[in-house]
């Protein structure tokens, strides 16, 4: 077996999954921009966009300026960073599951007892890997020219996102060397990729005065590409040298350790669990407290700086005119109103509804599962302790967040309420997942991931008018959206409730019956 067969095996193991995330990042791009496109119809109303919301604290940071005054560059400061996210995501996902996880599971000492190097698992994934963000990047670059956009920007913006993947596999190389654990190597790559990616945000927020804090990082130099605005391909080449360099470190470092082993060791923990991990609720808090808290902690950012500056500024632009066919399609009286409707919504379903899917599904990667249902301890009893989290910490998340927003004008209750009553969307999206993973097995992660992302593919439709209302109402967000063409009563919620209920107790009875392959 040599690199070439273990190419081969990854692209086997991965043809329903990399397909799927390049196509969901290569649609989220054509869905922005058919959606800028409707909500910017004239060059004024672009400039009033560049002028006013993308110049608010709070986009800044999450997002960066507008490098033009086009419509591609309103769509690319409008979802620009948000693909580099994915990307890197995805990426990082991807090169830890066939290094480390496969260390973990003992793959890696199958393969390494036939004629491969010892690098050849690492290169395998890395070619993968970065091939597959360089069709991301064409894919983009396609679908931006098909939608009428200038095709040096449309490459810029594929580029901006491969560069990411590229970087969030290079980290996650290096990451997979120093720890021992896969969730571990995981979520250090992505911490520091997001870590640099707040730096950025830092920088564009600060002004001129702070412009050089962003070159200190990769995710500045992306977003300083300018697509659609002049573009600086130069920058690219800072993104390479990165790469080779974080991922000619990621060969040294393997070099250097033992197969299944991490550079930096497990530190050890106490002799005798103390009684609040004696039990699967126990396990389930320890696995997940460091996710949920840094979820909970990102909302009370988030919705604290949408509530202190979004607000004025979106209400300056509906004011302008712009958003008046926005309102008639979606049948309110106030543009501004709805459009912050929209802002909090986009936010807030899909981020929790992620949360609550990587929660569900960590129960197929528990390393504790086999020991813990050795003992007497069903496996309904274990799951749920897992259900619970992707139950209560999305209430949680969206609680505090509508707190957040009320920080503005005051109008605590008005946040509240516009947050929480996604609360039993979210709840349907994570029974669809356990009712996956109970049923499904193997293929349990892709239908939950492909059940959000037919979810959001139907919003984005119905937003530009390429879905019907009734066609829409088959998502569960149909019915706790921020438009007219809701009714979130209490029978409605009720309902959401009980289907998400349903979902889950399918996955349980299912769970119960197969056999279990985690």
């Amino acid at each position: 077996m040599n690199t070439t067969a273990l190419i081969r095996l990854i692209l086997r193991r991965d043809r329903v999954w990399q397909p799927l995330w390049i196509l969901s990042v290569a649609l989220f791009v054509a869905t922005t921009v058919a959606t800028i496109r409707e909500l910017l119809p004239t060059q004024e109303t672009i400039l009033h966009y560049t002028n006013e919301i993308a110049k608010n604290p709070v986009i800044l940071l999450l997002q960066g300026p507008a490098y033009g005054d086009s419509l591609g560059a309103a769509a690319a400061q409008q979802r620009g960073a948000a693909t580099t996210i994915f990307a890197a995501l995805a990426s990082v996902i991807l090169l830890v599951k066939h290094t480390r996880s496969d260390e973990e599971q003992g793959r890696r000492e199958l393969v390494g007892s036939a004629a491969v190097g010892r690098h050849a698992p690492l290169t395998a994934a890395l070619t993968v890997v970065l091939a597959a963000n360089a069709v991301l990047a064409v894919l983009i670059t396609v679908v931006g020219a098909s939608a009428g956009l200038p095709m040096a920007g449309s490459l810029a913006w594929g580029l901006m996102a491969a560069s990411a993947g590229w970087i969030g596999a290079a980290l996650a190389a290096v990451a997979v060397q120093v720890t021992q654990r896969a969730r571990v190597a995981g979520a250090l790559a992505f911490t520091v990729f997001f870590a640099a990616y707040l730096v950025r945000g830092v920088s564009d927020l600060g002004g001129p005065g702070l412009q050089w804090l962003g070159w200190l990082v990769p995710n500045g130099w992306i977003l300083r590409a300018r697509a659609f605005g002049g573009e600086r391909w130069w920058v690219f080449l800072l993104v390479a040298g990165f790469v080779v360099a974080m991922v000619g470190l990621a060969y040294a470092l393997s070099a250097r350790r033992d197969i299944g082993a991490g550079l930096v060791p497990p530190r050890l923990g106490p002799a005798r669990a103390p009684n609040g991990l004696r039990g699967p609720f126990g396990l389930a808090w320890r696995t997940h407290r460091g996710t949920a808290l840094a979820w909970i902690a990102g909302a009370a950012f988030i919705g604290a700086g949408i509530g202190l500056g979004g607000q004025t500024a979106v209400e300056t632009f509906g004011q302008s005119g712009a958003l008046d066919f926005w309102a008639g399609r979606t049948g309110a009286d106030d543009p501004a109103e709805i459009f912050f409707k929209l802002v909090v919504y986009e936010l807030a379903v899909y981020s929790v509804s992620l949360y609550a899917i990587m929660t569900v599904l960590r129960l197929r990667g528990d390393e504790a599962a086999e020991l813990m249902l050795s003992g007497p301890v069903s496996r309904a009893r274990w799951a749920a302790g897992h259900l619970l989290f992707a139950v209560a910490v999305p209430v949680v998340v969206l609680v505090i967040a509508g707190l957040g927003l009320g920080l503005g004008d005051g109008d605590f209750a008005g946040g509240l309420a516009m947050t929480t009553v996604i609360v039993p969307g979210v709840w349907v999206m994570a029974g669809i997942a356990v009712a996956a993973f109970g049923l499904f097995r193997r293929a349990g992660a892709v239908v939950g991931w492909t059940a959000l992302a037919l979810a959001i593919a139907m919003e984005v439709g119905w937003e530009v008018g390429l879905v019907s209302d009734s066609l829409f109402m088959i998502s569960p967000f149909a019915h706790v959206h921020y438009s007219t063409l809701a009714d979130p009563g209490p029978g409605t919620l009720l309902g959401l409730t009980l289907v998400a209920a349903g979902f889950a107790a399918a996955g349980l009875y299912g769970l119960r019956r197969r056999d279990l392959a985690l």
